[in-house]
């Protein structure tokens, strides 16, 4: 994605060339794109889980760790401006396979929590700078006629990384915990596999990688003109992570306030603050809050009058910002909630209102219900917004994406048999993959309304991977003192607003082509 100089090097850009075979890079490029998100967003939920480690810290070091997919929009310019795609590409993915190897040695560690965590943030970032660069080396790559026809077999191949982590490893560590073995080797084995598997593909990549002509690095328009770039960008990301951390230092006080107004239930473990601690967090939310418009100073003196300027101020000055803000921030905020949730919950005892399935029975039903049903939800959802246009299709895709969430409600008070299971996820996620079709496709419209197209969608992903994080920490801390009936009565309510937001958004009057699918939940 470019930031700073999409006016200019877009269109100089060069015709993509014929004889690149998409099938020779496509496939693998993007199976393994999904890979580090999916461990990080879901499936180290499932291994913490299995060791043993509370729903609030799984959820807010899993929602925390994701953040890089967040931000990465602000540091896109360091990729376009050094170097080119390929090699951002093929770097990042040597980085990931030393750190996914570096992880799943970390697993047979005392500290192996610590370590893990850490390791995620390092997962993240790297994923999220070869995102950019992937991404950006596709567009190169072929024209927009092939473009268009891969982008099923982006999605193809992303849900089969998906299925990969979420079954093929999930089954094989509960399978061998179920034998006797040690939890924290078999997660060991099974993320040595996943190194592996990645190392083969990044091997692959550095042999059938494209090198299309327009692949270069970009020159500097004036002297110096990268070295400020830079600094802009550190300026940029910088008052993003004050920002989040005054707003998630408030959720955080907003909910020890309200658990300590239920006396009825006894306070959680985590958050039963001593009276130094709460201070801790006042004063984090102080902090951040000074260090706010110092940050905002500092970026309107590096960045004003630029084109980096340019194009996030022309997003937000865009007819009805107020209302597609509030989208972003609502329509996927319930089913987030759910999604960090479903698998804590199927996997906890049934004392502690959970269902009691075995690690390999959860890889099971996620490998074979939710993994099918985003993929026939998603191409449902896509063909329909591609038949009827977005405007006619909106409201029938948000009922299928938020009306099964009541299921989760109906299992957490029921507790079925396993096999009931199969269909509730099923109907879930399909439900969920057919109305992220209309998210995505009106992000797309709202993208395209202006000069800046790859920024502006960037700009919008971003912010709605951000309240996606904000969901997660906020499920798992309802969870932990309102049960799992609790979080997914709360999840069905958060659908309420984000459902309410389709009367204000601005639509356009005529139908848009389906946009390629994302990789991740």
């Amino acid at each position: 994605m470019t930031i700073t100089t999409e006016s200019t090097t877009e269109l100089a850009r060069p015709p993509a060339q014929p004889s690149i075979n998409p099938w020779l890079f496509v496939p693998v490029l993007y199976f393994m794109q999904l890979i580090p998100n999916g461990l990080v967003t879901s499936l180290f939920g499932v291994v913490y889980k299995s060791l043993g480690i509370d729903n609030v810290r799984i959820a807010t070091w899993t929602g925390l760790a994701a953040l890089p997919w967040t931000f990465k929009m602000f540091w896109g310019p360091l990729v376009d401006l050094n170097s080119t795609k390929r090699r951002w590409t093929v770097t990042m993915q040597a980085g990931l396979t030393v750190t996914l190897l570096a992880t799943a040695g970390a697993m047979k560690l005392p500290a192996f929590f610590v370590l893990t965590v850490i390791m995620m943030f390092v997962m993240a970032t790297f994923s999220a700078t070869h995102d950019i660069a992937c991404d950006g080396l596709y567009l190169m790559s072929l024209d927009k006629v092939r473009q268009a026809s891969f982008s099923g077999v982006m999605a193809a191949f992303s849900r089969l990384g998906r299925l990969f982590l979420d079954s093929g490893l999930v089954v094989l560590a509960g399978k061998l915990i179920k034998h006797g073995m040690n939890a924290q080797s078999a997660w060991m084995i099974a993320l040595g596999i996943c190194a592996l598997v990645y190392g083969v593909g990044a091997i692959w990549n550095f042999f059938v990688l494209p090198r299309p002509a327009a692949d270069v690095p970009v020159a500097d328009v004036a002297v110096g003109e990268r070295s400020k770039n830079i600094a802009r960008t550190v300026a940029v990301v910088a008052t993003g992570v004050v920002a989040y951390y005054f707003i998630n230092g408030l959720v955080q006080l907003t909910g020890y306030a309200i658990f300590r107004s239920v006396h009825s239930i006894p306070l959680p473990k985590n958050w039963n603050l001593t009276h130094a601690e709460l201070i801790q967090q006042c004063a984090k939310v102080i902090v951040c809050a000074v260090l706010l418009p110092i940050c905002w100073t500092i970026i309107r003196i590096l960045v004003r009058g630029t084109t980096m300027a340019d194009a996030f101020v022309s997003y937000a000055r865009q007819r009805g910002f107020g209302s597609i803000l509030a989208f972003i921030v609502f329509y996927r905020f319930g089913e987030a909630m759910i999604f960090a949730m479903a698998p804590l919950f199927i996997l906890d005892k049934r004392a502690l209102g959970g269902m009691e399935v075995s690690v390999d029975d959860l890889g099971t039903i996620k490998g074979i219900a939710q993994v099918f049903g985003l993929m026939i939800g998603g191409l449902a959802g896509g063909w329909y917004v591609s038949r009827v246009g977005l405007r006619r299709a909106f409201w029938p895709l948000v009922l299928c994406m938020h009306v099964p969430n009541l299921l989760y409600v109906w299992a957490a008070f029921t507790i079925p048999s396993k096999l009931a299971l199969y269909p509730v996820v099923f109907i879930e996620a399909a439900g969920y993959g057919a109305g992220f079709a209309g998210y995505f496709v009106f992000l797309m419209q709202v993208a395209q309304r202006g000069r800046f197209v790859t920024t502006h969608y960037a700009i919008g992903t971003g912010l709605g991977a951000l309240f996606i994080t904000f969901a997660t920490i906020l499920a798992g801390i309802v969870q932990s003192v309102f049960g799992y009936k609790g979080v997914f009565i709360a999840a069905c309510l958060f659908t309420i607003p984000g459902t309410l937001t389709l009367l204000f958004i601005p639509l356009d009057k005529h139908p848009s082509p389906v946009a390629p699918a994302a990789a991740g939940h």
